[in-house]
């Protein structure tokens, strides 16, 4: 794999308010899209629908249909997507920790520019 090619390729799937929410509520265990909301809070069903999907198509949660009286689906997380929650964690604990020096820093630069 040609390292140079690769970090150009930015990790977009990261991108987002809920993708980390969504993924560490999955890491408890398997939740149905009406769960997964209530779980989240103040997330709208499109957006939820829409991290979902993404996360499917990047393949770090599988989504598992059962058909019994009426039609389940639930998601879960990948064996791909288990491997990202530790560094995801990770991130999440370092912007808590530097979150007053990352606003001030941002706040600056915006005075700087406008």
């Amino acid at each position: 794999m040609n390292t140079e090619q690769g970090s150009k390729t930015p990790p977009t799937i990261f991108i987002g308010r809920w993708t980390p929410k969504v993924l560490f509520s999955l890491k408890q265990r398997p939740y149905r899209h009406g769960q997964l909301r209530r779980q989240l809070g103040s997330i709208s069903q499109r957006m939820l629908t829409r991290t979902l999907r993404n996360l499917e198509s990047a393949g770090l949660i599988a989504r598992h249909v059962t058909q019994s009286k009426a039609i389940a689906v639930e998601y879960s997380l990948t064996q791909l997507g288990r491997t990202i929650v530790a560094p995801l964690g990770g991130m999440c604990r370092w912007a808590k920790r530097y979150r007053r020096k990352l606003t001030a820093e941002m706040r600056l630069r915006e005075a700087e520019i406008g």
